[in-house]
This record gives C-alpha cells, structure tokens and sequence, in this order.
C-alpha cells in the first residue's frame, strides 16, 4: 500500500507501507513523473494557451505530451527514450536508468505498439518495468 507524505507545504512524496510494495512504489513514481505535463518549449507550441504544464513548476513532468503531435517515425521513438531518460535522470530516488524502445511485430505507427523498457536502481534496489505509451 502507499502513502502520500508532506515533504513541505505542498510537496508531497509516496512512500510504501511494506517491502513488498516496493515495485507498486516504482511504478507510481515513473508515471507520476513520465505523465505529468511538462510545459512545452514556445518553439513547438506557439499558441500559449495550449503549452500545458504547470504554472508554479513549468519544468516538472515530462514532454512526452507534444509528442504526440508528430508523426510515429524513428526520430519520434528516439526522441520519447531521449524524454524518458531525461525526465527520470531528475528523480533522486531512481540511478542508472537504462530505457529501452521495445518495438512489436506490430505494423509501424500503430500507436499501441509504443512500449519502453525501464531498469535501473530504486532506492538501492533494482527493477525492470515495461510501460505502455500511448503517443
């Protein structure tokens, strides 16, 4: 089970009740920080009202939102791993975070076919998660 913890006046943390909870902690983490809407540079969302993200931490999240916005090619796919990598590199509780494209045999652009491998140290402890992006 987690629990949300007050780190400072509105900031919270989640911490996991048992040890076996350790990987539904890692999984809450990485997409708290993979889905929430990091606002968009004015370079590839001119119009201001549609930047999202937010106001107090506009840098908080992750892009992958404004992605979704091109088209599914190659550099799409390298540039969500290049995202993910970036965007979980700030977590302090994460280390050596390797992300990995996992393509299926899928035809190309079929959106369900977007997955990630995830591995990497969690508070000491390793994992490897497989999430689905639906770009």
């Amino acid at each position: 089970m987690l629990r949300l913890i007050q780190t400072a006046p509105c900031e919270f943390d989640l911490a996991a009740d048992h040890g076996d909870d350790d990987l539904a902690a890692v999984e809450t983490l990485v997409y708290a920080l993979l889905f929430t809407d990091q606002q968009a540079p004015a370079r590839r969302v001119p119009t201001q009202w549609d930047r999202r993200g937010w106001y107090k931490s506009p840098q908080d999240g992750s892009a992958l939102w404004h992605v979704r916005r091109q088209p599914l090619t190659d550099d799409a796919r390298r540039e969500v791993v290049s995202i993910i990598t970036r965007t979980l590199s700030r977590a302090p509780a994460l280390q050596d975070i390797a992300v990995t494209d996992e393509r299926t045999s899928a035809p190309s652009g079929n959106v369900s076919s977007v997955f990630v491998g995830i591995s990497g140290m969690h508070n000491g402890r390793k994992f490897m998660l497989r999430i689905p992006l639906t770009l």
